[in-house]
């Protein structure tokens, strides 16, 4: 029974032991098309909600494995509306509760047992493609000393990495927001139908960053809060007042088809143009502005380079990112794309927690943390609210994501790599996947 084994891998927080049951099970057809399903990013069924339903209790329910290929229907877009929830209501009343509630963690996309994408390629090689992200290199010297000039210095935004895949059909147009790691970003109100008219009839995948904007004061918020909205959006229960604070900044656009191959071979200047040439034809319609085009200048050389990384950290803003106007796009940590930040920050997986002493006996004490890789591993025990330290527990928190801000890369007594004074900064949501050692400075 599937259900039984997703069970047992939720049952351990250890990633060799969730291997394990995985390697056991690798001749389980049934179960590999589950995870395929639950967590090939292409693989879309396009419902935000389980419809109400009752199982068949009775012997003659029928199989989930005979059900699955009733799912096409969803990813096709042959059923929508009204028809594409009365078609998941009855498959669900087919299935018995089991097989019924796997089939309810398919189509939202999380079989809720801590083994990702990632581990089941570990069993089942190649099996889920990698969601297409292209991301900037840390500051490196090497790097920068092979950057063309003039180059872009964009701000460095902070808030959430996101992506509107816009679709157009001879019926309707879509878009999806997902995540960096592409998970669904479920945003209400009309900043998906903006993007669609954004898009003027092309399949294109919009890149850039979520944040969230006061009401009447046009002030963005801080990090915390504005992540602790789109966190909501994250998990399905953001509020409609909530997701009309939430603006996008943009800062490039890619075909739909090259952006999932990977690949987009135009440089770029050329992409970063067409962008703007979407949207000074787009703010023209608008009243009520909610799609940005990302703040930049033109920098001749280091110097410049780095006096407009100052300008923006002495006003309390992260950096810049520095691009080369030639690059292209690509699947990949580029090399033509380097983070200037002012304090060194990465992406920790918690892997168990420490109990606290004192005034926080009975709470958190600190997080164990470590790397993708495992080879950084920190306990994490600064920068928590009460409120956080009495929230986050096992359940809770363990298998999450979190962001940490550091001071340097360390040995610690027992000569394993590890962090100096890491402190807490929030628990990323939009992000499933810890950095290697490897990007870690």
């Amino acid at each position: 029974m599937i259900l039984s084994i997703l069970s047992e891998l939720e049952s351990t927080s250890s990633r060799l032991e969730k291997e394990a049951i995985l390697k056991r099970e690798k001749d389980n057809e049934l179960l590999k098309r589950v995870f395929f399903l639950a967590y090939d990013p292409f693989t879309q069924f396009y419902q935000r909600k389980i419809p109400e339903y009752e199982c068949n209790d009775t012997p003659h329910a029928a199989s989930l494995e005979s059900m699955l290929p009733g799912l096409e229907t969803l990813t096709s877009r042959h059923a929508t509306g009204n028809a594409a929830i009365y078609h998941l209501q009855t498959m669900l009343m087919a299935l018995k509760a089991s097989d019924a509630q796997v089939l309810e963690r398919i189509i939202k996309k999380d079989l809720k047992c801590g083994a990702s994408e990632s581990t089941a390629n570990k069993i089942w090689p190649n099996l889920i493609h990698e969601y297409p992200c292209m991301l900037a290199s840390g500051y490196d010297q090497k790097l920068v000393d092979k950057m063309s000039w003039p180059a872009m210095a964009q701000l460095k935004m902070d808030g959430m990495r996101f992506n509107a895949i816009v679709r157009h059909t001879a019926i309707d147009s879509s878009v999806e927001f997902r995540s960096r790691n592409g998970k669904e970003i479920q945003l209400l109100g009309n900043l998906g139908q903006e993007f669609i008219k954004l898009s003027a009839g092309n399949d294109c995948v919009f890149d850039g960053e979520l944040t969230v904007m006061l009401p009447g004061d046009h002030q963005f918020t801080d990090r915390q809060t504005g992540n602790g909205i789109l966190n909501k959006a994250n998990k399905g229960t953001i509020s409609k007042e909530e997701a009309a604070m939430v603006h996008a900044t943009i800062w490039d656009v890619i075909p739909y088809d090259h952006w999932k191959t990977g690949v987009y071979n135009i440089q770029y200047s050329t992409r970063f143009a067409s962008l703007q040439a979407l949207l000074n034809i787009f703010d023209a319609r608008l009243h009520e502005k909610k799609i940005w085009l990302v703040s930049y200048d033109i920098v001749n050389d280091i110097d410049e380079a780095n006096k407009k990384f100052q300008e923006y950290y002495d006003l309390g803003l992260e950096g810049i990112i520095l691009k080369n106007m030639l690059g292209v796009w690509e699947d990949k940590r580029a090399k033509h794309q380097i983070k200037f930040k002012g304090e060194l920050e990465c992406e920790l997986k918690v892997v168990g927690i420490q109990p606290g002493t004192g005034k926080y006996e009975g709470m958190l004490g600190a997080l164990i943390c470590e790397s993708d890789d495992g080879v950084i591993k920190v306990d994490v025990g600064s920068g928590f609210k009460d409120l956080d330290r009495i929230n986050f527990t096992t359940q809770s928190i363990v298998d999450k994501i979190i962001s940490v801000k550091y001071n340097a890369r360390i040995k610690n007594k027992q000569g394993e790599e590890s962090l100096f004074l890491p402190v807490f900064i929030e628990v990323r949501e939009d992000k499933d996947k810890a950095d290697s050692s490897k990007v870690i400075k």
